[in-house]
């Protein structure tokens, strides 16, 4: 398959290897002038979890970089893999790159979909979420490859023509397809818009969190700082309720709906684990991000009237 990864962070660049190890052809869009960045490509350092393994990665990754596209390129598939506060901005530029290719949309989404169906339409794209992540420092990217991918079709649940159905099947189908042959587990959701909006709550509970225990590797080893994550995520999980998400058929939401005193010994684990820390993105230029992330839960939150006592608690350390 002939793929294009739009966004050279570490979402993107962790993938376009991906794709490119397991044999398909990939291109890594950057703008204009910034090519001299990737001449000499990025070492990479990471724990590849693909294929029920975990293998330790340490590699060269000089991948194929283009700043000009064409009709003629003739993508299968364009990777949109930018930050959650730059979708906005970049979604124009991709559409007008985008060709006839369908665009698997990798980013956060937890203002709905109207400004994107404003310039795509739904047989135009389909909807995904990594499980990845990590950290690009001194031109090294050190993170990790959980192994798995969230994928949805763009019909979110939603009946439509057949036309735009059958186009959305084929969107799915041809992603299912790419990440499979590249070793990924794909875990398929009804509803991605409900699966958007948990994933996106729980982030903000988790990044609040972190910054309240002083980092990543002190919340997961903070039995009590961990119980309060999950009370602030019960609260969190009522607001994704209160717009109409069925929460439970999301699997970022579980962690949030069983007692505490049962789960908190099993979130420690896993925040500890390898994978889990190599995944988390701590460089300080996602602090913008993920402190906008947990305002617009918050406000949504006291918008629909939900009491929110424990996530709002989390609002001067995160203000600080």
């Amino acid at each position: 398959m002939k793929v294009l990864v739009f966004g050279a962070g570490v979402i993107g660049t962790l993938h376009a290897w991906a794709f490119e190890q397991s044999g398909h052809t990939v291109a890594l869009f950057v703008r204009p002038g910034h090519e001299a960045r990737w001449q000499d490509g990025i070492r990479l350092e990471l724990l590849d979890g693909r294929r029920g393994e975990r293998t330790e990665v340490r590699t060269e990754f000089r991948p194929t970089v283009v700043s000009s596209l064409s009709a003629e390129d003739g993508y299968d598939l364009v990777l949109d893999a930018v930050r959650y506060g730059q979708v906005e901005g970049a979604l124009p530029e991709l559409v007008r790159i985008l060709g006839r290719a369908p665009a698997l949309l990798f980013s956060n989404n937890w203002g709905g979909f109207g400004f994107l169906e404003g310039v795509l339409s739904r047989d135009r794209y389909v909807l995904g979420l990594p499980r990845a992540g990590g950290v690009i420092a001194g031109g090294v990217l050190n993170g990790a490859l959980e192994g798995g991918v969230v994928l949805g079709a763009s019909t979110c649940g939603r009946s439509g023509s057949p036309e735009a159905e059958s186009m959305a099947k084929r969107n799915l189908d041809r992603a299912v397809q790419l990440f499979q042959s590249s070793g990924f587990t794909p875990e398929i959701v009804d509803n991605m818009e409900h699966w958007y909006w948990t994933h996106f709550a729980s982030t903000a509970v988790w990044a609040a969190a972190g910054a309240k225990a002083g980092g990543y590797d002190a919340l997961a080893h903070d039995t009590r700082a961990i119980r309060e994550a999950l009370a602030a995520g019960r609260e969190s999980m009522a607001i994704c309720t209160a717009r109409g998400a069925e929460v439970r058929k999301c699997s970022d939401a579980r962690p949030f709906l069983a007692p505490s005193w049962m789960v908190a010994p099993l979130v420690r684990r896993f925040l500890g684990g390898e994978i889990s820390r190599r995944m988390a993105q701590t460089r300080p230029e996602y602090v913008g991000e993920f402190r906008r992330i947990y305002d617009e839960v918050v406000e949504t939150g006291h918008r629909l009237r939900v009491p929110t006592p424990s996530l709002d608690a989390y609002g001067p350390i995160v203000d600080a």
